[in-house]
């Protein structure tokens, strides 16, 4: 189970109990050590969300919420999605149209844009709050409806949108993909939206971690032919690494 679940599961089971509850219960409902748990709530209380205290730990507020749900993600793999941002520059030259996707594996590509000369277009609210301090970059945020989980603007507004422009180069996340069916999503409108993006884009890089590899969706939007270039960690892929025939794949 990655970190970013596995807070996730801590927060939905505290959320489930009125008192506190103690450490080495939640090490035995989620199958780690007690070491790990209290890493994971020293690392929730400073973002207030829990308080630990004697005895056990309680969650700070009623709900676990979208925005918990992203701020934790946004935690996790840092230096994983660092590594893919700093090799997806390789790919992109100035004054290109650069479509920078939601989630914050593609996010983190966004500071890596700020001293250059570009037009980014986007629909994620994490990407428009740093490039808008650009003073190089023509910044075009997608309008819609606003999606907590991604912090992303999506819906029929959003699509329309992005059929009327043509990009240079779209850097796509994904949840999961696969060697046989390509990238999926478990959304029906991000799904909808990521395939207008790479239906408009020149090039295509996906960008994911090496742990999404093998996982499945709901939703399909893109295959293996409409990928340029996959750039993937391979630290979770093992010695097993085939190679697709018609896409570049670059590990880091």
């Amino acid at each position: 189970m990655l970190k970013t679940d596995r807070q996730l599961r801590l927060l939905e089971i505290l959320q489930q109990h009125r008192e506190s509850v103690r450490i080495t219960e939640l090490s035995q409902l989620l199958h780690v050590t007690p070491i790990t748990i209290r890493r994971d709530v020293t690392e929730l209380a400073r973002q207030g969300r829990v308080l630990s205290a004697r005895g056990g730990v309680r969650l700070l507020g009623d709900t676990v919420t979208s925005e918990t749900i992203y701020h934790l993600k946004l935690r996790e793999e840092v230096s994983i999605k660092d590594a893919l941002s700093r090799a997806a520059l390789a790919s992109i030259v100035d004054g290109a149209t650069v479509f920078l996707d939601g989630g914050t594996t593609v996010g983190a590509l966004a500071k890596y844009l700020l001293d250059r000369r570009l037009t980014v277009v986007t629909n994620a609210l994490n990407v428009a709050n740093v490039l808008s301090r650009s003073r190089h970059t023509r910044l075009i945020l997608i309008g819609g409806t606003f999606r907590p989980e991604s912090q992303t603007f999506l819906g029929p507004k959003a699509t329309h949108m992005l059929q009327e422009l043509r990009l240079d180069i779209a850097f796509m996340g994904t949840e999961g993909f696969d060697w046989d069916r390509g990238f999926e999503v478990p959304d029906e409108l991000d799904a909808e939206f990521k395939t207008v993006a790479v239906q408009s884009a020149a090039k295509v890089v996906v960008m994911a971690a090496g742990a999404k590899l093998g996982k499945r969706y709901l939703c399909r939007f893109a295959q293996w032919d409409s990928v340029h270039l996959v750039i993937a960690s391979s630290q979770d892929v093992g010695d097993t690494r085939p190679k697709h025939r018609t896409t570049q794949i670059l590990w880091v």
